[in-house]
């Protein structure tokens, strides 16, 4: 593996993983069900799993975008409704 896959595969390790913090926060889930939540949206939509990831955690940030639409059509509402929860 090159320099750059490496490095690029470590940060979409390090989404995913982050991806995964944000199901269990958001559900009270396992890792391991978290995971497999993304899985499921991946094989839904076709999309990869490091861009679902990325999606999910931008939606979860606040900072997502027209590129994230799929992961704010999955999870927008859980995010919005754990946000009026918190606050």
């Amino acid at each position: 593996m090159s320099h750059f896959s490496r490095r690029a595969h470590d940060t979409s390790r390090t989404v995913i993983d982050h991806a995964v913090g944000v199901l269990v926060g958001l559900r009270g889930c396992s890792p391991d069900e978290a995971f497999a939540e993304l899985v499921r949206v991946v094989r839904q939509t076709g999309i990869g799993i490091g861009s679902v990831a990325a999606g999910l955690v931008a939606v979860a940030s606040g900072s997502a975008s027209a590129e994230h639409a799929e992961a704010f059509a999955v999870w927008g509402e859980l995010v919005a409704r754990k946000r009026i929860t918190v606050s």
